[in-house]
């Protein structure tokens, strides 16, 4: 997820396998542009999921 963030343009995301705060950052800035609801903001769930396929 942190990989696919990065490629997204989310480039403050490392990629270290740990769900930080700056993935939880890149996850909520990713909702907010996308417009994605289901998931609480920066928690990686189902339709935060679907989105990144």
């Amino acid at each position: 997820m942190q990989e696919m963030l990065r490629g997204q343009g989310f480039t403050y995301v490392s990629v270290t396998g740990v769900y930080d705060n700056q993935t939880k950052r890149g996850v909520g800035q990713l909702q907010r542009d996308r417009s994605l609801k289901g998931d609480p903001p920066g928690v990686y769930g189902p339709a935060t999921q679907a989105a990144m396929r």
